[in-house]
């Protein structure tokens, strides 16, 4: 397996202009780049293919003996960032269903920094393979007879996630299901820091396992904004776990009333695999639904688009998973486009104890991790300002306690709206009165069944990522389809770093690494210490710092110093027109 740039960090075709399009425009260039996750991209299996299906039809057959089993089973799923923040929604919500029919709660989230990464991306996490040993180890009770681990990694390199398949090797009771989106010859073969195994050779000593390990890997093509993967990665993360273990429900008998009379059937292969590829359509259904609405994603990524140009800042509100999902989108922002963890934040009702389903309140682990309504409105609502802009997220009904914090909002300066996902648009009175920012938009069912809003959640996934996308390239944190101002949090988003860097100026690859090393360091001329530093290092000196990766752009052109290249970034708030200023300077 050769260390390449996999297919997920590659740029889109269909998205080279995007940061010089319109809203509409923007809106209808994501519809065409999500269309891929169905469509497949180039010969690569996609999501509805018959190997995936059949694939996925297996990795169900074995959940289903894990929920059988009961107390004595385990599902854990695993990931870091979004993958890490969807492991947990998707537990969150099949612990839920398993409860309403008094069965042991089986589904265990891993999630790469613990639960404080589900509201803001923590240094160097998902390359802790030690950490995560150390997480497996407290998921799985002694007593588990039947387990199934399901690691998600959409490019195939979080370290998170290969030091516990690597320690699940022996353990017998184990399946293992590894999740992503490249071709597997493209996981990542560089050796992880403070280990002696790389991403590749894990998998390469798991195919020995034969029958207990799984690759599920359908290829959707590049993400619209290079690497982004919590956009089609999120959205394939989300669509296929929860399609696989909806199956699974009613192959253990634990489904919909009406599919528990079915449920023997469903252990025929044959009738896992038309069930998975039914509820796979119902996803696309819904996506195509929201796509029809391109006027109303226009307005929406203006909206938001014009609050951030300002200065301004965007709060979700919600409730349950509708929340959820909103405050998964803001916390995504930052690492994607170097956004300030203010300017997008997400309040859920009742806060850390409806976000974990579960008695625990983390308010107090540091600045921004109040999430829940009081915060919003002793804190935040009372500071709102011209250029502020507050947003109700819903799934169906919007919920009272957000109602009437949208009303109390619209005494302020700030803008107000609403987005509800809905089958039906909401009636007269169901909304504030004198509300001028409202956006419905209608999916053909809100889910698999009652109470369970899968479909409707992915379609408010879908708006929002495009919104709070759509706003970032607005405010000029695009260069055509790459992020140019993302955070350094890990070893992948330095590497990201250091390939951007080359894309857009044509260094070499070890003047792009000096450059973005030089922009971290504050400095001309790197120490030898400074030069050699190790991923570790830079992810720690690079800490919560802004526009590191446009100063190191404008420092590989070679025109500029670093004092100089700081001031032109000053007198430009959009890095792009400063980067291709430079560019075209230095091409003459």
């Amino acid at each position: 397996m050769s260390e390449i740039l996999p297919i997920t960090e590659w740029g889109n075709e269909l998205t080279e202009d995007l940061d010089i399009s319109e809203p509409l425009g923007i809106a209808r260039i994501l519809r065409q780049v999500d269309e891929q996750l169905f469509t497949g991209w180039q010969s690569y299996d996609a999501l509805l293919d018959t190997p995936v299906i059949e694939r996925a039809a297996q990795i169900a057959h074995n959940a289903a003996l894990a929920m059988r089993a009961g107390e004595d089973g385990a599902i854990l799923i695993a990931g870091a960032g979004t993958s890490g923040r969807l492991a947990s929604l998707v537990c969150r919500q099949f612990n839920r269903l398993l409860r309403a029919s008094h069965l042991p709660e089986v589904f265990r989230p891993l999630v790469a920094g613990g639960p404080l990464a589900l509201v803001r991306a923590q240094e160097g996490a998902e390359d802790d393979p030690t950490a995560a040993v150390e997480d497996l180890q407290k998921a799985i009770p002694e007593s588990s007879k039947q387990v199934l681990y399901v690691g998600i990694t959409c490019g195939f390199s979080a370290a998170y996630v290969a030091g516990q398949m690597d320690a699940l090797k022996a353990d017998s009771r184990a399946n293992i299901v590894l999740l992503g989106f490249n071709p597997i010859h493209q996981a990542r073969d560089m050796k992880v820091e403070g280990w002696d195994k790389t991403f590749a050779g894990v998998v390469r000593e798991l195919t020995k396992e034969g029958d207990r390990f799984d690759i599920l890997n359908p290829v959707y093509g590049p993400e619209a904004v290079m690497g982004s993967t919590r956009m089609k990665g999120g959205s394939a993360t989300k669509m296929l776990l929860e399609a696989i273990f909806y199956t699974a429900l009613e192959m253990a008998g634990h489904g919909a009333p009406e599919a528990k009379a079915g449920s023997a059937k469903m252990d025929e292969p044959a009738s896992a695999r038309r069930r998975i590829r039914e509820l796979l359509r119902r996803y696309r259904s819904a996506i195509q639904a929201i796509y029809e609405k391109t006027d109303v994603l226009a307005e929406m990524i203006k909206l938001a688009g014009a609050a951030l140009r300002s200065g301004g800042q965007i709060s979700y509100i919600g409730r349950d998973t509708a929340g959820i999902v909103a405050m998964i989108d803001a916390a995504e922002c930052p690492p994607t486009f170097g956004a300030g963890y203010d300017d997008l934040r997400g309040y859920i009702r009742s806060g850390w104890p409806e976000l974990l389903d579960e008695e625990r309140d983390l308010a107090s682990s540091g600045s921004g991790y109040a999430i829940d309504h009081e915060t919003f409105e002793k804190s935040k609502l009372p500071d709102l300002a011209k250029g502020d802009l507050v947003l109700g997220v819903a799934v169906g009904e919007i919920g009272p306690n957000t109602r009437r914090l949208l009303e109390e909002a619209q005494k302020t300066k700030a803008t107000v709206g609403v987005i509800t996902v809905c089958t039906v648009p909401p009636k007269s009175g169901d909304l504030p009165e004198g509300l001028e920012n409202i956006f419905i938009l209608e999916v053909p069912s809100l889910g698999f069944q009652p109470g369970f809003f899968n479909e409707a959640e992915l379609g408010l996934k879908i708006a929002l990522n495009a919104m709070s996308t759509g706003a970032h390239v607005l405010t000029g944190k695009v260069f055509h389809n790459q992020m140019i101002d993302l955070r350094i949090s890990n070893t992948k988003l330095y590497l990201r770093a250091i390939e951007t860097i080359q894309t857009i100026t044509g260094a070499e690859k070890d003047d792009a690494r000096r450059a973005l090393h030089r922009a971290i360091f504050k400095t001309d001329s790197l120490t030898t210490e400074e030069d050699e530093a190790p991923p570790s290092a830079i992810i720690k000196a690079a800490g919560e710092r802004l526009r590191i990766v446009p100063m190191a752009i404008l420092l590989a052109t070679g025109q500029q110093t670093y004092e100089s290249a700081g001031e032109l970034l000053a007198q430009d708030p959009v890095v792009r027109r400063v980067i291709e200023s430079q560019i075209e300077e230095d091409s003459e």
